[in-house]
């Protein structure tokens, strides 16, 4: 069944809001910022961590789910689900009655005791999400070059088999790898005691160098197919970030990159300062990609400009330059030299950089100014993203 919806409509059809509502469950709900940007608008969220931090935003999204699940959870299901301490579980709760986001409901079970469901307008919000989703559901999936694209199925309603193994495969991986990460990063700087014999330690930092990377592969590899089927990227904690001591810091790391490749790197600053809204590990991981990726398209003996710009009204303005064309593809199989620029290597990541930097409301951009001089420009602007209604 497709039914085109309107923002301020449900879905009505049992069987349609049940196959739109798992397809929510599974993927949408916790990935979607624009869900997010209403609810702190609904909310009054602001951006003080301490008044609503992650932990409280974790509670929330449980709930939804649980109402979405036609469940209305204890205080001891919702500490035990999220993994929160009762202590930060309760103050959670607290916050979000504060803000009238939940509602206490009778336990039928046990009259004195009370159970937490969303309140009527979170959950008012919930149902025009389901709607949308449900819209988007009925449309039939776009290039993955298109800026909206969110869907996740084709166009019969059936979901993406690679969507599909990828979010498996993340889900399976990630706890152990960074299980494995935390324990023998423990085991090498010998947090509970020296370790005998003492080459042990050092077995224990190769393990997790070892495991770090794979962690980091795995996590690049599922953010970047997934942006490029057009998935928004979720964006974690929301700070005031110094975007340029970001910057500065992935140019240390990508310099020994460019010294075995032969590339010059040289950074230039703006002479004004400032910070910007954003999530600090994805803007990260985005500049990073982008600037090893221009490395990796520059040819040997050339430079590569790293620039950055702050304005008071419209942000930060980052300039990668370098004098070959970054998105020019090569023909498959081609026989180049060795060292010769990988010239679609910015290609290739240039869909996960576009969608970490629009989750920011910001945008990119790449064209030629001037002869071998290409430019790749982010702007993002100061407030982070905007809220919608």
């Amino acid at each position: 069944m497709n039914t085109s919806l309107n923002s301020d409509e449900t879905v009505s059809d049992p069987e349609e809001r049940a196959r739109i509502v798992e397809h929510v469950l599974r993927y949408e709900l916790y990935r979607h910022r624009d869900i997010s940007d209403r609810l702190r608008n609904l909310l009054s969220i602001t951006e003080d961590p301490n008044a609503f931090n992650r932990s409280t935003w974790d509670i929330l999204y449980f709930l939804m789910q649980s109402n979405l699940q036609n469940v209305v959870p204890s205080v001891t299901d919702i500490y035990l689900a999220t993994g929160l301490s009762k202590g930060t579980a309760i103050t959670g709760l607290a916050e979000l009655e504060r803000r009238q986001a939940i509602a206490k409901v009778k336990d039928h079970t046990d009259g004195r005791r009370r159970r937490i469901d969303i309140s009527k307008p979170v959950a008012d919000e919930l149902e025009k999400f389901i709607a949308e989703c449900g819209d988007r559901l009925g449309q039939q999936m776009d290039a993955p070059s298109n800026r909206a694209v969110t869907r996740m199925s084709t166009s019969n309603g059936q979901e993406e088999p690679l969507i599909g193994l990828l979010n498996q495969l993340s889900h399976e991986l990630r706890t152990p790898l960074t299980a494995i990460v935390g324990f023998s990063e423990m085991i090498a700087d010998e947090t509970l005691g020296p370790v005998h014999p003492v080459g042990y330690a050092e077995y224990a930092r190769d393990i997790r160098h070892a495991a770090s990377h794979l962690l980091d592969a795995m996590n690049n590899l599922v953010d970047t197919t997934l942006a490029e089927y057009g998935v928004n990227i979720p964006l974690g904690q929301m700070n005031q970030l110094d975007v340029e001591e970001i910057v500065d810091r992935v140019c240390r790391i990508a310099a020994g990159n460019a010294d075995r490749r032969g590339v010059i790197l040289r950074r230039k600053w703006g002479s004004a300062k400032g910070r910007v809204l954003g999530d600090e590990d994805r803007l990260t991981q985005g500049i990073r990609k982008l600037l090893i990726a221009t490395i990796e398209s520059t040819g040997r003996g050339q430079t590569v400009d790293v620039e950055t710009s702050f304005d008071e009204k419209t942000g930060l303005t980052l300039k990668v330059i370098s004098p070959e064309a970054p998105v020019v593809p090569r023909t498959p199989h081609e026989k180049r030299p060795i060292g010769a620029p990988d010239q679609d290597g910015l290609m290739r990541g240039l869909p996960l950089i576009r969608a970490i930097v629009e989750a920011h409301d910001g945008e990119v951009d790449s064209q030629q100014d001037g002869p071998r001089r290409f430019v790749t420009t982010i702007r993002l602007p100061k407030e982070g993203p905007v809220k919608s209604g």
